[in-house]
């Protein structure tokens, strides 16, 4: 739940994007925020967010600091988040249609250097991830 929400103020649509950067945690973890330690709403309106998780993108990582910002007005709206994700998705997909052999890695043709930079964290921070739980 978001701070201003425990703090009594309104539903805005600011809160929710705060519960949506809950749900890209939980994404990243498997688990429900503060599921690994105690965390009250005191702690929560004092800044407590959850740890990041090893290994998710930087990138991801910002827009999730961006998400859960204290304040509401510093979160990014429901129209940027759809622009950013589905961009991200695009690029992602581009990269993994053109390189269905790991021995021969092309590179998309795309032209924004953020988010060539962003596509390249996600692929190696997947490609960890999976390494990760072939361990497991």
């Amino acid at each position: 739940m978001a701070p201003e929400i425990l703090r009594k103020s309104p539903y805005t649509p600011a809160s929710d994007i705060y519960s949506f950067s809950m749900i890209m945690w939980e994404f990243t973890s498997g688990n429900p925020p503060f599921s690994y330690e105690e965390c009250d709403a005191v702690s929560i309106c004092e800044g407590k967010r959850p740890k990041i998780m090893e290994n998710t993108p930087k990138c991801y990582a910002d827009l999730m600091k961006k998400c859960w910002d204290e304040d509401p007005s510093n979160r990014p709206t429901v129209i940027m988040l759809e622009n950013i994700i589905s961009q991200w998705i695009n690029c992602v997909n581009e990269y993994y249609r053109i390189n269905d052999d790991e021995n021969n890695i092309i590179m998309p043709n795309i032209d924004d250097p953020q988010l060539k930079n962003d596509m390249l964290e996600y692929v190696k921070a997947n490609k960890a991830n999976l390494e990760h739980q072939e361990k497991i």
